[in-house]
């Protein structure tokens, strides 16, 4: 049950990833034709840097996931998978935002 539920956990955080890397680059693409919304939008600078510092915090969270014991397992992938769905959805919040 337990290995079900580490299964389940990692493809939805492999979907979110995916679907936060294709939302970031979106903000990316629309940045670089209007770099003025960024200046002008306090809170997608805010989210961008929310997600610049995710990116690399979540690298060092897999690498800890693979390095610490596996007793430590289900806890660092519950955590890595909730912070990622929230940065998605305020990544999301922000898209419509936007439009």
């Amino acid at each position: 049950m337990e290995s079900f539920f580490l299964f389940g956990l990692t493809i939805i955080f492999l979907v979110e990833s995916f679907y936060e890397s294709r939302l970031y680059l979106t903000f990316q693409m629309i940045i670089r034709r209007s770099p003025q919304i960024l200046v002008n939008n306090h809170r997608l600078r805010r989210i961008m840097w929310i997600e610049q510092t995710w990116n690399w915090l979540s690298w060092v969270l897999l690498i800890a996931l693979i390095l610490l014991p596996n007793h430590y397992t289900i806890l660092l992938i519950s955590i890595i998978t909730l912070i990622e769905t929230m940065v998605v959805h305020e990544l999301d919040q922000a898209r419509y935002q936007i439009k």
